[in-house]
């Protein structure tokens, strides 16, 4: 099915501070979306994919998706998936085969390494949910990746179906791990159930390996969870990323968990003290205890540095009785972040917080439901959220504008619940245009005899386009001892504190990413960014990670809190262990090595000094 639609000024423009509708389209509804913006053709425009439940019954005849089952008769599923494409004055609408649960994760990602951004799917155990890794063409057609295979420790293979998930390098090899939660397919684990909970580590070619699989749960029990959400992100500034998951607990009546409905956990990474034989370990912050309690559910995180201290803060929000006046309100808070000089990280509530306490009830938990990034082009953070207000009796929409002080205040918008919230280019590369869908039904914005209930907002930032980051300097390798990496670089001395880093390492005997970025690297279109995500190293500037044998090449970019990237640093190549290294020229007082490149050390490679292996450039 193909349709298109321009995006025109409507006859009666309505402008609401930084935004004017431009166009409603009841046809891409998507409640309860799930979706991600990606540059999935390499034309330097993001492009949408996304999925969830569609419009209502038109006629009588109820809207969604037909399927052939094995047997060749055909289902219908009430629930569709789409892909918006650029093609240079327009979108074009293509209705896809590729399905998301409702309130699922979409994660782009480079999972193979060629340079082109894949999806990973998380939607739950759901017959017609299509999880799982999809490799991207470099066209945007996506495949299912048949290698994608997990295994527990004992080399069991585990049907893995997480209802949300994140991914990031959790045991510093470089590799993209994935962190995921979500619910039995039975009720008894002993017989047959599947446990969707833990963390899964990249070893190679699609195979990944479960572990912590008992770490969300109260010791006894893993945690069934319902409506729940994953964050994968680094807290505390030292290289080793952490995660926080929040949901309804919905473990059998025999699995007595005293009462708890909700819960939310904050788990920071062991990192070098890790066990070798444990891989990855993770120790719980304690969030969840105090005053406010943090139990929530079917709620949603951001985290970024909305106060511009150098420390990750953490907005959250969700149904929590143990924090509100009755037993299904939300309770939004922000966490201020900070970084002891032992590296312990600790949160303080933050009472100016404009939205703090606000009964604000977004209705979907998962990454799309708030977001988090710079639009008024200021350099610092911003928060879009929306949801069901009780307080103003509709779908409301709000504008939380950064600041130095972090949020403080708020601006009415368009806005929904059960919704999903994007950003698109509109024909023009980086500037950021919010799009949303789910059930809108503002009297303030939208016409009720006509656009009310399920659809897709476009709306256009009247907001200046921010301005491009300048790259890191001084990016430095050191090579260690039994494959130990160490990368490092300083901020531009033009960046703001919470800017984030992006790196990648490549095979220079394959080609291929061994790390992958989002973003172009070298050409015309150097740094600049193929998906809307903060970097891979997060606030950090220097990591240290465990690498195979092999010639690499190095660089980093700074991620602006607008999503935009500087170019990359000057890329440098340098070698683990003996791999790569074709002949050895003898000199007075250094052994010069030179890779399979023709590169010498003068240049970038490395120098034995003394015995001793130096990296010089």
């Amino acid at each position: 099915m193909k349709k298109l639609f321009t995006l025109l000024m409507a006859a009666s423009v309505m402008t609401l501070g930084a935004q004017t509708i431009i166009e409603i389209d009841q046809n891409l509804a998507g409640d309860y979306a799930a979706g991600a913006e990606i540059d999935w053709d390499n034309d330097g425009l993001k492009e949408l994919y996304f999925g969830g439940l569609p419009q209502w019954a038109v006629d009588g005849q109820d809207l969604g998706t037909m399927f052939e089952d094995e047997e060749g008769n055909e289902v219908f599923v009430n629930r569709t998936a789409w892909k918006l494409k650029w093609d240079g004055t327009k979108y074009v609408k293509t209705q896809v085969k590729m399905l998301t649960g409702v309130r699922s994760s979409v994660i782009p990602a480079d999972f193979n390494g060629d340079g082109n951004i894949d999806l990973y799917l998380a939607s739950g155990g759901d017959a017609w949910s299509d999880n799982g890794i999809y490799l991207n063409d470099g066209a945007g057609n996506f495949t299912k990746w048949d290698a994608f295979k997990v295994y527990d420790r004992e080399g069991n293979e585990l049907n893995w179906l997480p209802r949300t998930a994140s991914v990031a390098d959790f045991n510093a090899d470089g590799l993209l791990d994935i962190v995921g939660a979500g619910w039995w397919l039975s009720s008894d684990i002993n017989a047959g159930g599947i446990m969707n909970c833990g963390v899964l580590i990249n070893e190679g070619n699609g195979v990944y390996r479960q572990y912590c699989e008992d770490l969300m749960g109260n010791g006894d029990f893993v945690y069934a969870f319902a409506l729940c959400i994953i964050t994968a992100t680094d807290l505390n500034n030292d290289g080793y990323a952490d995660f926080m998951v929040q949901g309804n607990v919905d473990n059998p009546a025999d699995q007595n968990f005293e009462g708890l409905g909700r819960t939310m956990r904050v788990y920071l990474n062991l990192g070098v003290e890790t066990e070798k034989e444990d891989v990855v370990a993770f120790y719980d912050l304690g969030l969840n205890m105090g005053e406010p309690s943090h139990n929530f559910g079917n709620g949603n995180f951001e985290v970024a540095d909305f106060n511009n201290d150098g420390v990750n803060d953490i907005f959250v929000t969700g149904e929590s009785p143990d924090d509100a006046v009755s037993g299904w309100d939300y309770y939004g808070q922000l966490l201020l972040g900070r970084v002891a000089s032992d590296g312990s990280v600790s949160y303080t509530d933050d009472q100016s917080f404009v939205a703090r306490a606000k009964d604000i009830r977004p209705l979907n938990a998962n990454a799309s439901g708030t977001r988090a990034l710079d639009y008024n082009a200021d350099g610092y953070y911003d928060l879009f959220l929306y949801g069901w207000c009780p307080e103003e009796g509709t779908q409301a929409g709000w504008f939380l504008a950064g600041s130095a002080a972090g949020l403080t205040t708020k601006e009415n918008i368009p806005g929904a619940s059960e919704q999903g919230i994007f950003f698109l280019d509109y024909g023009v590369e980086n500037a950021l245009n919010e799009c949303f869908t789910g059930y809108h039904g503002d009297a303030r914005y939208f016409d009720p005899e006509s656009t009310f209930g399920r659809s897709m907002v476009f709306t256009k930032n009247a907001s200046a386009v921010g301005a491009r980051p300048d790259a890191p300097t001084d990016a430095t390798v050191t090579v260690g001892e039994n494959g130990e990496v160490t990368l490092s670089w300083k901020a531009a001395t033009t960046s703001m504190k919470n800017v984030t880093y992006e790196y990648y390492l490549k095979n220079k005997a394959t080609g291929l990413y061994y790390t992958a970025p989002l973003s172009f690297v070298g050409g015309e279109r150097d740094g600049q960014r193929k998906a809307l995500r903060q970097g891979n190293a997060f606030l950090c500037k220097k990591l240290t990670l465990t690498l195979p044998d092999g010639l690499y090449e190095f660089g980093v970019q700074t991620i602006a809190a607008n999503m935009q990237g500087s170019v990359f640093t000057a890329p440098q190549t340098f070698t683990v262990g003996d791999a790569g290294i074709s002949t050895i020229h003898a000199d007075a007082q250094t052994t010069r090595v030179y890779n399979v490149m023709g590169q010498t050390s003068k240049l970038q490679g490395l120098c034995i000094v003394n015995g001793r292996v130096e990296l010089h450039k």
